[in-house]
């Protein structure tokens, strides 16, 4: 412990040495729980064939730990002063892959080309793509929706955001915070808010409370044989109905359909009288999978 703690002191020395203060507006709020670096790791369980994706290297505390245990580490970093500092630090590590930018940087925000080639890399190795990242609040439904579109798909992610986000997530079908991004998720995971993160553990603090999300990829998935494509048309497809969640279904599902350019499944008076937020995962895949084109 207390080495790991000297570790965080030094990091300090040298950010203060480049003259580094966490960015406000990239949402920069760096863990320092070296206790927590280490559980978070073990949750992701990188084996020596898995490629990790890192979101948000930080002071790659957690990079450290991450490429100790798995084939390869893609850290992505938004921050240019951190691919400064981190590198400098990790050199030792051969297995890390830096990516300097915005995950959400690829052509209309979404994921930049080295994630997708990560999953490609774990298939032929014989491992499973998993995903670790702090998260901004800001990105953090965005970058979820690409995750999910991506044509391998990560087996496992662990991803520290803030409490509500985390609840939003993992809330059932039918409770106040369930949505078109628990239903999106929870298609392609099983979604679990693991535990809570006390502001006092990063630096600087923030203003609210944080949790670790995981996330690990259904077995059979109702979405894992289809395509990368065909996934970002059922996220648009529920996007569009919980757009207007208060309405009924008479009203919103016509307009989810043709969202896709199709033409939504008959359904009773019954269950067209119901809304979104009543709708199950697995009942939004199958009504999406019954939509048929719109002729011509």
């Amino acid at each position: 412990m207390s080495d790991e703690r000297d570790s965080f002191a030094h990091y300090r020395a040298r950010m203060d040495a480049l003259g580094f203060t966490p960015s406000s507006v990239l949402g920069q709020n760096f863990l320092l729980d070296p206790s927590l670096h280490r559980w978070i790791a073990e949750q992701a369980a990188p084996g020596p064939h898995d490629v990790v994706v890192e979101i948000g290297v930080g002071l790659g505390f957690l990079t450290r730990e991450l490429a100790a245990r798995a084939q390869r580490v893609v850290a992505v970093e938004i921050d240019a002063r951190l691919l400064q500092l981190a590198p400098e630090e990790l050199g030792h590590a051969t297995n890390i892959q830096w990516v300097a930018g915005d995950a959400l940087g690829g052509p209309g925000r979404t994921l930049v080309p080295e994630v997708a080639a990560a999953g490609r890399d774990a298939v032929a190795a014989g491992g499973s793509l998993l995903v670790v990242a702090n998260l901004p609040y800001a990105i953090s439904g965005p970058l979820l929706a690409e995750l999910q579109a991506l044509d391998v798909l990560p087996q496992r992610a662990v991803l520290l955001v803030q409490k509500e986000l985390a609840q939003r997530v993992a809330a059932p079908c039918g409770a106040d915070d369930y949505g078109g991004l628990s239903a999106l998720v929870q298609a392609t995971w099983q979604a679990r808010s693991l535990r809570d993160v006390p502001p006092q553990v990063f630096r600087p603090r923030p203003k609210v409370m944080s949790a670790i999300l995981g996330l690990v990829r259904r077995e059979p998935g109702l979405l894992a044989q289809c395509s990368g494509r065909e996934r970002r048309t059922f996220a648009a497809f529920v996007r569009q109905l919980f757009q207007q969640r208060r309405k009924v279904l008479r009203t919103t599902l016509p307009a989810a359909a043709a969202a896709i350019g199709c033409v939504p499944p008959p359904l009773s008076p019954e269950l067209l009288a119901g809304r979104a937020e009543q709708l199950s995962p697995d009942t939004l895949v199958a009504w999406w999978r019954q939509c048929t084109p719109l002729p011509g």
